[in-house]
């Protein structure tokens, strides 16, 4: 505990020189791709994609990837490789980022990460924050043909073998997240290590030195979400209307080519936009506009879009906040603090998105993270910042200790989409829960149903007289 905590001292005091990265976050449709480009052309920079869909060929539209004609010759990095057959995992982005972000660097140029999709850009920015990211140093072994077989395989065989060897992780995450759990006992395959005791090791870590693994400078481009979301719902029309409804329709070719068709819950195939259609393309074959479903498409794929943009802004607040937030232990000597950007009125984008952003690049590149002397955020997006009593009273499962709350909880009315009983992973994702319209409709129905068993059961199944029924109905109201 003491050598721990020297060590921590002497981190906290001392600086070791890092390079400079850039990183931009915010919900989908807020601008963020304009304003990398903007900055990109201000401090001779290059974009690195962070977006788990915008890796895959084609689909411009559906994956939102910003128009070449408005890239003004910046290059991005680490987009449009996959093919729609491939499934993309964590290790593979790592390292093709990595090897990006070097090749950047090799040229005089600043890397200017945007997106996404939260886990890769954990994996960029921080050290230790995937399991597995500090295994280097431990001699991998050689997969089997079978322990190959098995992580290819159905995500429940994944989950029980898992379960068998490392029950304390596996409750970390939900039994239909194939990813995680694939990687999970990948690690295990190739070290002979629990991935709980990694875990743990790793958040040790996290108090003695900071984890940023750069000198690291974050922008959240900002919107006020009743103005974001019509912005979100007019983007969804425009689409359509240039080119995502072929795109779909090229998608649909290819997915009912394959038998069975793939699983809309992993690769190209989850991507907002495609499987909100299936019903309308099953009937149709994508030649009736005019259709009521593809009206409801149309409408689902502006629901999941809100509801993306809102669950972008839980993790920057909740899980991306409560990481830079340690690193308040260090002084913010590696940066880590995060700069607001007003994109709510366009009409004013330069003074409030651009100008402003390149301007606290300018101070954080000239002076250092510590340089910066314009505010987090502009006076009317202050209370948008995490304080210390958010930090105080906010549950997260990113500290030691945290194990103790990984639980899975079985709704024993709600189902998922597949039919079984739905499993809510920690305690707050089930407190949501239980609070949900969703849940509460059941319980209601539930209880309805429970009414009526007990009236036929009294009368009988053929003699539930009209005065019963009445009864029924207001016992119902």
């Amino acid at each position: 505990m003491i050598a721990r905590y020297l060590r921590y001292l002497r981190n906290r005091i001392m600086t070791e020189p890092k390079r400079n990265i850039i990183s931009i976050v915010g919900t989908t449709g807020v601008g963020k791709s304009q304003f990398s480009i903007d900055l990109a052309r201000a401090i001779n920079g290059e974009i690195i994609n962070a977006d788990s869909m915008q890796v895959y060929k084609k689909l411009d539209n559906i994956t939102n990837k910003h128009p070449m004609e408005e890239r003004y010759g910046v290059p991005h990095h680490v987009m449009n490789h996959v093919n729609w057959n491939e499934e993309y995992f964590i290790h593979r982005f790592s390292e093709e980022a990595n090897k990006a972000i070097e090749d950047i660097y090799s040229r005089g140029k600043i890397p200017i990460i945007i997106g996404g999709t939260h886990y890769y850009l954990s994996n960029l920015l921080f050290n230790n924050k995937t399991i597995g990211n500090s295994t280097e140093e431990i001699e991998q072994k050689q997969l089997s043909e079978d322990q190959i077989k098995l992580l290819d395989g159905p995500v429940e065989n994944i989950f029980e073998e898992l379960k068998n060897i490392d029950p304390i992780i596996v409750e970390k995450f939900h039994p239909q997240d194939k990813r995680k759990l694939r990687r999970a006992l990948e690690i295990f395959y190739e070290t002979g290590e629990k991935p709980s005791s990694i875990y743990h090791d790793q958040k040790l870590e996290e108090l003695e030195n900071s984890s940023l693994k750069y000198n690291t400078l974050l922008f959240w481009v900002y919107s006020d979400p009743e103005v974001l979301k019509k912005r979100l719902d007019t983007r969804v029309d425009k689409m359509m209307e240039s080119g995502a409804l072929e795109e779909i329709k090229e998608l649909y070719d290819v997915y009912k080519s394959q038998s069975p068709p793939p699983d809309c819950s992993s690769g190209i195939w989850q991507v907002i936009g495609f499987k909100e259609f299936i019903p309308w393309l099953d009937a149709t074959n994508g030649e009736e506009i005019d259709n009521p479903l593809y009206k409801e498409g149309v409408e689902r794929m502006q629901i999941r879009t809100r509801q993306y943009a809102k669950y972008q802004v839980k993790w920057i607040k909740k899980l991306l906040s409560v990481e830079l937030q340690k690193e308040s232990r260090f002084g913010f000597k590696y940066g880590g603090k995060l700069y607001l950007l007003d994109a709510t009125d366009l009409n004013v984008w330069n003074s409030n998105v651009s100008s402003r952003g390149v301007e606290i690049t300018k101070q954080f590149l000239a002076g250092g993270p510590k340089a910066i002397t314009l505010p987090q955020a502009p006076e009317n997006l202050k209370e948008m910042i995490p304080d210390d009593d958010f930090f105080s009273s906010y549950k997260s499962n990113k500290v030691i200790g945290s194990e103790s709350n990984w639980k899975h909880y079985t709704c024993p009315i709600c189902k998922d989409k597949n039919g079984n009983a739905l499993i809510a992973v920690g305690d707050e994702s089930w407190q949501i829960h239980v609070n949900s319209k969703r849940h509460k409709k059941q319980v209601s129905a539930g209880e309805k149903k429970r009414k009526h068993l007990e009236l036929l059961k009294q009368y009988g199944d053929s003699t539930v007289t009209e005065k019963s029924r009445k009864s029924l109905k207001l016992d119902e109201q």
